[in-house]
């Protein structure tokens, strides 16, 4: 008597199922893109932020730390929340020097990542005055 495995077959059906249920899932969230990100400053060891405003992101209007520069990362962002935001902003802050900022709104933010691929920014701190 011969017998039949039926097994393989479930295996297979399972695995179709859930291929089924994550891209059901994966349609009903938004896209998450990676932003590549060199920041220099002159002089170079300036603290780097963020801020995004204007938005329903967790963090929305808290500064949140990217490192010191020169600054080489990637960040991931939610497509969506930042397409909706009011206002992306990119600080370096150095002891002795006054802080430098660059602003995007959000739509303005994706058209130069989509244009350059990177977002590149060497500010020139400048001295505090000594009154």
């Amino acid at each position: 008597m011969v017998k039949i495995n039926r097994w393989p077959f479930c295996g297979v059906i399972t695995i179709g199922l859930l291929a089924a249920a994550l891209l059901l899932l994966s349609g009903c969230s938004s896209a998450t893109r990676t932003v590549r990100m060199k920041i220099h400053s002159e002089p170079e060891g300036a603290y780097l932020v963020y801020k995004v405003s204007g938005s329903e992101m967790p963090c929305a209007g808290k500064w949140i730390y990217l490192g010191n520069t020169p600054y080489r990362g990637v960040h991931q962002f939610n497509e969506d929340e930042l397409e909706e935001a009011g206002k992306i902003t990119l600080k370096v802050m150095r002891p002795g020097y006054m802080d430098q900022i660059m602003e995007w709104d959000g739509p303005g933010f994706w058209e130069e990542v989509e244009s350059k691929g990177v977002i590149f920014w060497t500010p020139e701190l400048i001295p505090e005055s000594r009154n």
